[in-house]
This record gives structure tokens, C-alpha cells and sequence, in this order.
């Protein structure tokens, strides 16, 4: 019996890590493992064609006639790589593509996790500054869905609803819960 324990637990962690990344397994073979974003744009030119996987926000889809680029608000990657809060950004990064990005499906604030090729610096000017842009040509993109949180209609102690229906057992509910159909 326990000759099958560690394989089976080693097969079980590897399903379960292999579930939560949204980018490709051949591309993340290839890409850079956990590289700094404010070393990124210090030193671009080091890390030109090679991949490397971002996350963040979309700020603003720029459709020119043979390809689009996406202004992203760079947040770190947290639990299967969905970027965090934008209030721990450390800059912007501008993604590439060929073709056409649809500003409706890349709206502004839509959270985002990209795999892209380095492929230089874009300078540009925000606000009288100039900054520069690491740049990435797009390999993969992952569009995250808007979280909904969802209450119950009865209950507004809960940040849940309760699995089981209404009304709840006595000993869930919260101790200043009225009853609706009480009268």
C-alpha cells in the first residue's frame, strides 16, 4: 500500500498545479521564471526574446491597420496567475499583437494574464514625462472573468449563500437574524 503513496500523492500535486496556470504548458517551458517587474524595465535589453508571463490591467486598446497594442497596468501574479489588486502595480508594459483586438472585449480595467516574446522599449510621454514601456509581442493572452460576489435575499450578514436553501438551520444563522416569515 504505501509503495503507491508517494507516486500517487507526486501524480495528484502535479494535476493539481498543472490545473490552476491558464498559460500553456509549452509556453511556459520557455518562459523566464518569476523575473522582477521593476528589473524588466530597468534593464529591457537583457531579457529581449525571451518570454516572460504578465499580469494586470487593461488601460488602453490602440488599433493600428495591421496590428493592436494594449497599455496594461502591470500587477503581480497571485494564485493561478490572476493578477492581484491594482494598488501593488509597479508600472506598465505595452502588449503587441497582430490583428485586431476588439476594445469591447479589452475594455478599460479588464484584468488580464499575458505570455509575450521582449521585444524592446516604447517611449512615450504621460503627463510631461517621458516613460518607457517594456514591450511584448503577445503569445497568449487570458482574459479573467469580473468577480460577482452574490448574497442571499434574506440574509445580509451572510457573504455566502447557504448551500442549502432557506430558511437555515438555527445554529447558522447569525445571532441578530430575523426570520421573513415571522409575522
Amino acid at each position: 500500500m504505501q509503495r503507491y503513496l508517494r507516486p500517487g500523492l507526486a501524480a495528484a500535486l502535479f494535476w493539481l498545479l498543472a490545473a490552476c496556470a491558464v498559460i500553456a504548458p509549452e509556453i511556459r517551458e520557455e518562459a523566464e521564471v518569476d523575473v522582477p517587474f521593476p528589473q524588466l524595465r530597468e534593464d529591457v535589453a537583457r531579457y529581449v526574446g525571451r518570454t516572460v508571463i504578465l499580469g494586470g490591467y487593461v488601460l488602453e486598446v490602440r488599433n493600428q491597420p495591421r496590428r493592436s497594442e494594449l497599455v496594461v497596468l502591470q500587477s503581480p501574479l497571485g494564485s493561478g496567475e490572476e493578477p492581484q489588486a491594482r494598488t501593488r502595480s509597479q508600472g506598465r508594459f505595452l502588449l503587441v499583437q497582430d490583428g485586431f483586438l476588439d476594445p469591447a472585449v479589452y475594455a478599460k480595467d479588464t484584468k488580464i494574464t499575458v505570455a509575450g516574446r521582449v521585444i524592446g522599449q516604447t517611449m512615450e510621454k504621460i503627463d510631461g514625462e517621458t516613460y518607457g514601456y517594456p514591450t511584448l509581442e503577445a503569445r497568449q493572452i487570458h482574459i479573467w472573468p469580473p468577480r460577482e460576489e452574490w448574497r442571499t435575499p434574506y440574509d445580509p450578514y451572510y457573504p455566502y449563500a447557504y448551500p442549502y436553501g432557506y430558511p437555515y438551520p438555527y445554529g447558522l444563522r447569525h445571532r441578530y437574524h430575523r426570520d421573513p416569515y415571522w409575522w
